[in-house]
Parts: C-alpha cells; sequence; structure tokens
C-alpha cells in the first residue's frame, strides 16, 4: 500500500504487461486528500520513468469531489498524461464516471468506465 486515508488509498500492483495502480476512494474527496494521493503517485512514476503505468479509480465509494481537488488533480495529470496507458473508473455513480471520462479526454489518456461488479449482479438478478 503505497498510502492509505479515509478518503483515498493507492495500491500498486505488478502486472505482467506494466506496473498499475489502484485508487479506492471514499465519501467525498477533497483538496487535503488530492494534495496527498498525487504526492504519492507522482513519486511513484517520478522513481521509475522508464515505465508506463495503467491507472484503477475505484470509485465506488466516492459520493463526490470537491473542484479544488479535481483542479490539483488535473496538474498531475497534465505532468504524467504520456505516462499513463490507460484508466480504467469503476463508478455506479453515472456523473462520476462522465467527469472520468471527460478528464481523461481532456488528456488523451484512454479510458474505460464501468459500473461495479455488485450492480450488475443486482441488475442480472432482477431478471
Amino acid at each position: 500500500m503505497l498510502i492509505q486515508l479515509p478518503e483515498i488509498s493507492i495500491q500498486k500492483i505488478e502486472t505482467r504487461d506494466q506496473p498499475c495502480l489502484r485508487f479506492t476512494f471514499r465519501n467525498k474527496f477533497t483538496e487535503q486528500a488530492a494534495i496527498a494521493g498525487t504526492k504519492v503517485w507522482n513519486e511513484e512514476l517520478n522513481k521509475h520513468p522508464e515505465c508506463t503505468y495503467q491507472f484503477i479509480w475505484d470509485c465506488t465509494e466516492m459520493t463526490g469531489f470537491e473542484i479544488s481537488a479535481r483542479r490539483e488533480w488535473y496538474k498531475y495529470m497534465a505532468i504524467h498524461k504520456h505516462r499513463i496507458s490507460r484508466v480504467t473508473t469503476i463508478s455506479g455513480n453515472i456523473m462520476i464516471r462522465s467527469a472520468a471520462k471527460v478528464m481523461l479526454e481532456l488528456f488523451g489518456i484512454p479510458c474505460k468506465t464501468e459500473k461495479p461488479l455488485i450492480s450488475r449482479r443486482n441488475r442480472i438478478q432482477r431478471f
């Protein structure tokens, strides 16, 4: 685990292809959490300048975000956009999935959005 706070945790996952950072967002994403989180993943990417990374943004437990937190996140996305090969965003909230998709399109980073597995299971069970 690279960091664990009430609003965000970041875990490095080794895959065969390339390193992957899994971000788990909880509750409202604050500017303070964004500053702490971006510091950690910025340092991780700077330690391995030869690598590109995949990101997983698990926003299943995220309730929203402060605009200032998004601005902070943008700063570091701009710095590292060429080092991020793909971002998968997981959220049951269409507004959060849409905000992530717009951000990633702005930086030209390929993205995939998914609903959480639990919500998909619930939809299947209703039929």
